[in-house]
């Protein structure tokens, strides 16, 4: 079997996410990466049967756009979308930072990482 990954690394993104109102008017900066594992076995040299890392991006993108409490709460809808849009996705990974959170001290970031197989997704 040939076991694979696609991988979107560096995505920059600015959203609304965060748990109090001063980070839902301000808004931030964000960084994605995205790794998808899958079956390469069948792929014959289509976009057709592959993860097309382009609606990767677009996946993320729509789910950025959308404001979210929790960074945990925004890694998982990215992951499901990706598991709803391609049936030959295995399992996703993805981390989300949160560049200088405001949290009172110097930090370049915050992160949520999740890592999920198919069979354990819910909902």
């Amino acid at each position: 079997m040939a076991k694979g990954k696609v991988t979107l690394s560096g995505m920059a993104f600015y959203g609304y996410h965060g748990y109090y109102t001063e980070e839902n008017k301000l808004g931030n900066h964000y960084t994605v990466d995205l790794s998808v594992s899958t079956n390469f076995e069948h792929v014959k040299d289509e976009l057709e049967g592959t993860i097309n890392y382009e609606v990767l991006y677009q996946l993320t993108e729509k789910v950025m756009k959308e404001p979210f409490k929790l960074l945990e709460t925004l890694a998982y809808k990215v992951v499901k979308s990706v598991f709803q849009e391609f049936s030959e996705a295995e399992s996703v990974h993805i981390t989300i930072k949160k560049n200088q959170p405001p949290i009172g001290a110097i930090c370049d970031f915050a992160a949520v990482e999740l890592d999920i197989n198919r069979s354990e997704l819910t909902d």
